[in-house]
């Protein structure tokens, strides 16, 4: 569980880092070559609730995007300013999922990862998406682990 804290802290720091480094905002918004992303995370189906993506650029130049799924499975990108999307290229796309353990608190504990390693490792993962100079709204990806 602490581990998974610390997985979390980790991208949340390299998130705010890139937001230092963009002098983003907080608000919603559309940023400079920066299109919306939409998609939806299903393992076996049903909605990864509480997953965590990350999309890492195949291009050093450009920016990471990340987001959290929703209840439904649906989850939108972030890069500079909340829900603003990703750059156009290539992506490897990382999912991590755990279910909080007590979802109510400020920061909950959160229970074991519910997928295999390869899909935390962009060096592993096969999930590989191009983004798109327009509205981006990406086929599921449906986990079968």
């Amino acid at each position: 569980m602490l581990r998974r804290v610390g997985e979390l802290a980790s991208i949340s720091l390299l998130i705010g880092m890139i937001c230092v480094n963009s002098s983003c905002s907080s608000s919603i918004g559309k940023s400079e070559g920066i299109y919306p992303v939409q998609g939806m995370v299903l393992v076996n189906g049903e909605p990864a609730e509480y997953a965590n993506v990350m999309f890492v650029p195949k291009d050093g130049d450009m920016q990471p995007a990340s987001a959290v799924v929703g209840p439904d499975g649906e989850f939108r990108l972030t890069t500079q300013r909340q829900f603003d999307g990703a750059e156009p290229g290539q992506y490897v796309v990382t999912i991590s999922w755990a279910k909080p353990i007590n979802p109510d608190l400020r920061e909950p504990d959160y229970g074991p990862e519910l997928l295999p390693k390869k899909y935390q490792d962009p060096k592993k993962s096969d999930l590989v998406v191009e983004i798109e100079a327009k509205n981006n709204v990406l086929e599921p990806f449906d986990i079968t682990p």
